[in-house]
């Protein structure tokens, strides 16, 4: 059951962020920094909050592969509305998804079958076993790398979302 777990959300982050590196290759600069007309992250913060909630992520995996059957985590320590320093350029924005993308792939598939059935509490959202907060965790990935276009797409840039 672990590996299968495993598998899917890799393949389900991969594919995002891979979309995502791929938008950012074909915007401006100037483009990177736009925000929705109503405001919000500029689609350079939700690249950053990305590259960070997956770093963390991957911390956290570590972590818990030395937890005991119960561990405490804060909602930060996933990544929770985290932010660094934006990237400046389309083209650095670029290489911080792919900095992420390659750290899932390659840590993802050191998860264990005993740490996926640890459980991790995490206030206010509960308390599941490691597997079953998987799939919410990289879908929370998942959901910000389609933000980028979402975002592009409110400001009438066309053709950001072919491929």
């Amino acid at each position: 059951m672990g590996n299968e777990v495993v598998e899917q959300a890799l393949q389900t982050a991969v594919e995002a962020l891979t979309g995502l590196e791929d938008l950012l290759g074909r915007i401006s600069d100037a483009e990177l920094h736009l925000a929705e007309p109503e405001g919000g992250w500029t689609c350079a913060q939700v690249v950053s909050h990305v590259h960070l909630s997956a770093l963390l992520w991957v911390a956290d995996l570590a972590r818990l592969e030395q937890a005991g059957p119960h561990t405490f985590m804060y909602r930060e320590e996933l990544g929770h509305d985290a932010l660094g320093a934006m990237p400046h350029s389309a083209l650095e924005a670029r290489g911080r998804v792919a900095s992420a993308r390659v750290a899932l792939e390659t840590c993802l598939p050191l998860v264990s079958d005993s740490a996926l059935a640890r459980e991790l509490e995490v206030p206010p959202f509960g308390t599941m076993t490691l597997a079953e907060w998987m799939p919410l965790l990289i879908g929370h990935l998942v959901a910000h790398a389609s933000q980028v276009d979402a975002i592009l797409a409110s400001r009438g840039i066309v053709g950001a979302s072919a491929g």
